[in-house]
């Protein structure tokens, strides 16, 4: 009879153990699957005592399981491990934003000249500050006065203004516009 009490025990250590390296070990979930067939071996022993300790023990599993998740995800992200995951801000530059790409976004609407002939690329000067910018389709001489139209990215999209066009007032960029007006 101390036996499978020993057993039980046994294998409810080894099934915690295997639970926790799988916390703090990338295994690929093999810690895992080894911590639940030692708590089925743990549960199967139980029942070699008496029907009725299984089922109480069966019970008491049942409940710790939830809590152990429970307390392994409040603790992963803090691992070594789960820090290597979950950047954060402060880890990854790349996660913080840019102040370049945020003082683009303020440009959006504003009117400038060409600097240099934009094919596809060029520079452009607004507000007195000179931008590296892509044209919207179609070439831009320098000199031109153009408009900004969108931001993509870390990119600014400028269209050049027709003689028609006021530089003082922006307008809606075409591709806002009601694609089936005439």
């Amino acid at each position: 009879m101390l036996y499978p009490i020993l057993w039980t025990f046994l294998f409810f250590c080894l099934a915690f153990i295997a639970a926790v390296l799988e916390v703090f070990l990338p295994s690929g979930g093999l810690f895992a699957v080894l911590a639940i067939a030692l708590l089925i071996t743990s549960v199967a022993f139980s029942f070699q005592i008496s029907a009725l300790v299984g089922s109480l023990y069966t019970l008491v599993v049942c409940l710790l399981i939830p809590i152990f998740i429970w307390a392994a995800l409040r603790i992963w992200p803090n691992t070594w491990i789960g820090r290597r995951i979950l950047l954060t801000p402060e880890d990854d530059p790349a996660l913080i934003p840019n102040e370049g790409e945020q003082s683009f976004k303020q440009l959006l609407g504003k009117h400038g000249i060409a600097r240099s002939k934009m094919l596809l690329g060029g520079v452009v000067e607004i507000e007195d500050n000179r931008y590296s910018a892509v044209s919207d389709a179609e070439t831009i001489e320098s000199g031109d006065p153009i408009r900004v139209i969108r931001i993509e990215g870390a990119s600014i999209i400028v269209q050049k203004l027709t003689s028609t066009e006021n530089t003082a007032s922006p307008e809606v960029p075409p591709s806002l516009e009601d694609p089936f007006a005439i």
